[in-house]
């Protein structure tokens, strides 16, 4: 059973923003017979702030992939990906309901099923989902931004890192939910196991004022201690950077437990 705050936590910071544009929220997903958070749900959405209403996007959203994917029966894969449908629809029909002149409604949105044992996951977007082993940081998800696009492109030597880390579009998206057909979905259909001590991340693109290595050397201290003191940790460290342009920030821990847990 995974317990609040000792196991999993998440925490908010607005950053320079005007609003707080990121809505999460935890959910228990044991099923009928198993004991009570045993597994739980994390889902993600981070509203995006050209569009009407982002803050109302990423609440709706979440808000019905939840409760989508506990209507729904089947096996767990198909459960995620008929609630991202479903949390889709619900702003395309909102959407639907405003002035012609307003842009669409959209947000990102990463859901992330978690047990003791294995984790999967749905995403759109580039909200990031990661998992620390044993001193090493990988994200499991695809970045649906113009990032990787740009990384190539460097790669192949027709531009360099630091004109793709500088590049205006970098964080454009080419992936949202806004009530039209998806044109990307990372979707993790078999499960990934995990091990005692692993900590899963899953955030919104505000977390990236942190580099890869920060946020690794970060864990590797903190991987002894409760989900609540890596999450304030990581907040902490964000905020410390005191960046000019910094978005608004969600971070989600949970670790899996059966090591070792400083109180």
């Amino acid at each position: 059973m995974f317990v609040q705050e000792q196991d999993f936590a998440a925490r908010q910071y607005k950053g320079r923003r005007e609003n707080q544009e990121d809505y999460y929220a935890f959910a228990d997903a044991a099923e009928l017979g198993e004991e009570p958070l045993s597994k739980i749900l994390l889902v993600v959405g981070d509203g995006l702030g050209a569009h009407a209403g982002g803050s109302v996007a990423s609440y709706l959203a979440v808000n019905a992939f939840v409760r989508a994917f506990h209507e729904q029966p089947g096996d767990a894969s198909w459960r995620l990906r008929t609630a991202l449908d479903t949390a889709n629809d619900t702003l395309g029909f909102i959407t639907e309901r405003m002035p012609a002149v307003a842009p669409p409604m959209g947000t990102t949105m990463l859901s992330v099923l978690i047990s003791q044992k294995e984790v999967q996951w749905i995403s759109v977007g580039d909200s990031p989902l990661f998992l620390y082993r044993k001193g090493n940081l990988t994200r499991l998800n695809a970045d649906h931004s113009l990032a990787p696009l740009l990384e190539e492109r460097v790669k192949a030597g027709q531009m360099t890192a630091e004109e793709a880390a500088n590049h205006p579009g970098r964080h454009t998206l080419q992936s949202a939910l806004m009530g039209m057909p998806l044109t990307l979905v990372d979707f993790a259909a078999d499960p990934i196991k995990l091990l005692p001590d692993d900590i899963i991340i899953a955030a919104s693109d505000g977390l990236f004022t942190l580099t890869h290595k920060a946020l690794q050397e970060l864990l590797h201290f903190g991987q002894n201690t409760t989900a609540d003191k890596i999450t304030d940790a990581i907040l902490f460290a964000i905020r410390r950077i005191n960046f000019d342009r910094q978005d608004n920030a969600t971070i989600g821990v949970v670790k899996i437990p059966g090591g070792t847990t400083d109180s």
